[in-house]
């Protein structure tokens, strides 16, 4: 208890308790490419540095940042509007920002407003203020090109507005379809690791009532994303939803709740807990579970030294018996070790903690993972060891992706410039 009381202490020392300022997160190396033009798909009524990002929250209003680290009792549907850059910058002057971004200069975003469109029921049904919020996603849908939901549950120490501005700018990034977060409250301390986390288990059902709620929308399918302590969240959730209807088998539950990718990023949850309770309820309600793990990642290391525990995102398969590992041996179940990944690993807060928004490399996967269920051989992602379930990115992935998106979709492909007169 000695060390982890010192090693706490250490932690805290290093990284304070300083807030973060809104801020969109890195142009994925994908869409840097010259090659690429990823706007040209956008729809000319969508390109505008506005972007809607829709909510449901447990968290209570708070006079700065919308809503604060209170419970508010009960889940809160809502739409937030984001502006992505600094304000009065236009679409044109948006797009060309992105071949510049990087991590070391982060670019300014803000909620400049909320619409609450009324509390969720507690009992799942489908009241006024759950049609409203069908029929804003729907509308979102409807207008763009990418016909895909985006559920993402954050981790700890992150305040609504930040989370709102980090999703509106994946959302902007995957053509400025619908992003949907969940939002918990969470505090700005390092120490609120300690109660956050674990007082965050009573919003589980609630996240299960939003899977159930996102399948009655018009998206062609749902990709779900947790990260941190919003890990265990989600896969309980998950599990939940699996545990409604136990006659129905995987394609019957394709038919139902239409989730693509479920994607682990830097995960603390046990990983014992997650080979014996989580794995098969995931896969069989999506077309592939993804998990994103490394390990250097600080914070999971001391994760794992106080939970006495693996973490899934820093995992010691040693810790797995032969059932455990026999569990997690499908197909559909792709681990992306990206511990030697050239690059960033973090924007902020704990070293090799945030690598999946953070490396522009990292990301490109995870916003192909987010946007398409596609398995990651099609993804340009090298099976290491062959034969196992674990594949990393290797050198040369962006050109590779980059060539096969632009094969699939022409379209994307950018126009020669025009010679001067």
């Amino acid at each position: 208890m000695k060390a982890i009381a010192f090693l706490f202490g250490t932690i805290l020392a290093v990284v304070g308790c300083s807030s973060v300022d809104p801020h969109l997160v890195p142009t994925p190396a994908v869409l840097k490419d010259p090659r690429v033009d990823f706007a040209s798909r956008i729809p000319e009524a969508l390109r505008t540095p506005s972007q809607p990002v829709f909510f449901a929250t447990t968290r209570a209003p708070a006079a700065e940042g919308h809503y604060g680290d209170a419970d508010g009792g009960g889940v809160m549907l809502g739409v937030a509007t984001v502006r992505l850059g600094e304000p009065g910058m236009s679409w044109d002057q948006l797009v060309a920002s992105h071949r510049n971004s990087s991590v070391d200069r982060p670019r300014s975003g803000a909620v400049e407003a909320i619409e609450e469109l009324g509390r969720a029921s507690r009992m799942g049904n489908v009241e006024e203020a759950e049609r409203r919020f069908i029929a804003a996603i729907d509308s979102q849908i409807e207008r763009s090109r990418n016909r895909e939901l985006i559920i993402y549950v954050h981790g700890y120490r992150v305040a609504f507005d930040e989370v709102a501005v980090q999703m509106a700018s994946f959302s902007h990034y995957l053509g400025q379809g619908a992003a949907l977060t969940f939002q918990w409250p969470t505090g700005a301390m390092f120490w609120n690791y300690l109660t956050d986390c674990p007082r965050a288990e009573s919003y589980i059902p609630d996240i299960e009532r939003l899977l159930v709620l996102a399948g009655r929308t018009k998206a062609d399918y749902i990709n779900v994303m947790a990260y941190s302590c919003g890990s265990p969240l989600l896969a309980a959730a998950v599990a939940r939803l699996r545990q409604r209807d136990p006659l129905l088998g995987h394609d019957e539950l394709q038919r139902k709740y239409r989730l693509g990718s479920v994607i682990f990023a830097a995960s603390d949850v046990d990983l014992k807990t997650f080979a014996r309770d989580y794995v098969a309820p995931a896969l069989d309600v999506s077309q592939q579970v993804v998990i994103y793990f490394s390990q250097v990642d600080r914070a999971l290391g001391f994760s794992t030294l106080v939970a006495g525990a693996s973490r899934l995102g820093r995992p010691d398969l040693t810790v797995l018996s032969v059932e455990d590992l026999q569990r997690m041996d499908n197909p559909r179940l792709v681990a992306v070790d990206v511990t030697q990944v050239r690059g960033a690993h973090e924007m902020g807060g704990m070293k090799g903690h945030g690598y999946w928004y953070a490396n522009e490399v990292i990301s490109s996967d995870v916003s192909l993972s987010l946007r398409y269920p596609i398995p990651p051989a099609r993804r340009c992602l090298e099976n290491q060891p062959r034969g196992s379930r674990v594949w990393r990115i290797p050198e040369g992935y962006v050109d590779c992706v980059t060539t096969r998106l632009l094969e699939a979709f022409p379209e994307l492909r950018s126009k020669p410039a025009l010679a001067p007169p």
